[in-house]
């Protein structure tokens, strides 16, 4: 008994100065909220800013934009989204260089291919994405706007050859 009125008394000192030290601490309180990080890597910091936040059930909405401007329909955002979200957890530096089964590497927010899409092949000897000169090399993709008009070729290949866009991603 004696050692659980101990633990009583450490616990209740503990919480007691810890309360006050904490309440003490406090920053002012902005006139307006800091942006949210919510991922972090030792390249990049990505952040949310509140008007993204607002977006509905969005995974990655910081890039909703740059997914516009490089051509993405609206309708097709929510779907996208979760394939940015799923194949690099939103983050630009993402570089799959073990996961392929063929020695193939994934680049950038979606995740691109280098075999399929930007190493040569009998069909493209330069490339799928520089012959239509979205790219130089494949390094391109890790900037996310590249990497979104890039993903965006992408898909409207796939909707014209086998009408899912989404395909390749395997949606």
């Amino acid at each position: 008994m004696d050692a659980l009125s101990r633990l009583f008394a450490v616990l209740t000192v503990t919480l007691t100065v810890g309360g006050v030290t904490s309440l003490a601490e406090q920053p002012p309180v902005p006139d307006s909220p800091p942006p949210v990080l919510v991922a972090q890597n030792a390249i990049q910091r990505v952040w949310r800013d509140p008007v993204a936040i607002a977006k509905p059930k969005a995974l990655c909405p910081q890039w909703w934009d740059a997914a516009l401007e490089a051509g993405w329909e609206l309708d097709h955002l929510s779907t996208l989204d979760q394939i940015l979200h799923r194949e690099s957890r939103c983050l630009t530096q993402a570089h799959n260089t073990t996961l392929n089964a063929d020695g193939s590497t994934d680049i950038g927010l979606t995740q691109i291919n280098d075999r399929s899409w930007c190493l040569p092949t009998r069909w493209y000897p330069n490339g799928y994405l520089q012959t239509l000169e979205i790219i130089n090399y494949c390094k391109d993709l890790f900037d996310p706007l590249t990497n979104l008009k890039a993903a965006k070729t992408i898909y409207d290949y796939a909707q014209k050859t086998n009408g899912n866009g989404f395909r390749p991603w395997g949606k």
